[in-house]
């Protein structure tokens, strides 16, 4: 029999359970879906999770590629400006050397995120926080969306409006910007594309978002 100054063992606290339930928001959509993971059968847990680590290895390889590719964008305009015009002086040759992609090292990298469970904001599923972006950016870029969904359409009925949508990216003005370096490169006049940007899309897009007015409307009370 245990006296008052024998100590009382204690018993060890039960483990928590795992939290299985997954919980995610879809647009358009109010409640929340929720899914009990601990019910789906493992072999097909297994094969998700096979998918889900082959997409995440590959993301991490798509990004790499994609930040050399942009790396070397001086290059590329340069060794176009070259091919159209060997004796050209309007773009200077870059300093340095083209950068290489090193696979092994990005596959490395992301198998030992995955082991050690370092994911980052992208692996977790919580997704990345919002950034506010520049409306004047945002306009222009819807703007460029649609003529080049629209030119797509032109010469290929079957082009879709997410590949229009890829092909410009999140910056509209960068990516017009850069197809005037393209031109430029091969031959073209900049201070017309430039004047042409400025009159094609910045200026509709500072007026659509009440930046600038045009002349005649200034003092106008407007139609709302």
């Amino acid at each position: 029999m245990a006296t008052a100054l024998e100590a009382t063992p204690l018993e060890a606290a039960p483990a928590p359970a795992p939290d299985t339930l997954l919980e995610f928001e879809v647009e358009g959509y109010e409640p929340k879906v929720g899914v009990d993971l601990a019910q789906i059968p493992p072999d097909v847990r297994m094969r998700l999770l096979r998918t889900a680590t082959r997409a995440y290895i590959t993301n991490r390889i798509s990004t790499a590629v994609a930040k050399t590719k942009k790396d070397n964008g001086e290059f590329d305009t340069y060794e176009a400006a070259m091919k159209n015009d060997p004796l050209q002086t309007a773009v200077p040759k870059p300093e340095g050397e083209r950068k290489n992609t090193d696979f092994a090292d990005v596959i490395d990298g992301a198998i030992k995120a995955l082991y050690s469970g370092e994911l980052g904001k992208r692996g977790t599923g919580e997704g990345k926080p919002k950034v506010l972006r520049d409306p004047l950016i945002t306009q222009i870029t819807r703007s460029v969306v649609a003529e080049v969904y629209e030119k797509g359409r032109a010469s290929d009925p079957k082009y879709r409006y997410p590949t229009a949508q890829k092909e410009v990216g999140s910056d509209g003005l960068a990516y017009l910007k850069a197809k005037i370096d393209e031109k430029v490169a091969a031959g073209a006049d900049a201070n017309a594309l430039n004047s042409y940007l400025e009159t094609r899309y910045i200026k509709p897009a500072r007026i659509m978002l009440g930046m600038d007015s045009p002349g005649k409307l200034k003092d106008a009370d407007g139609i709302l």
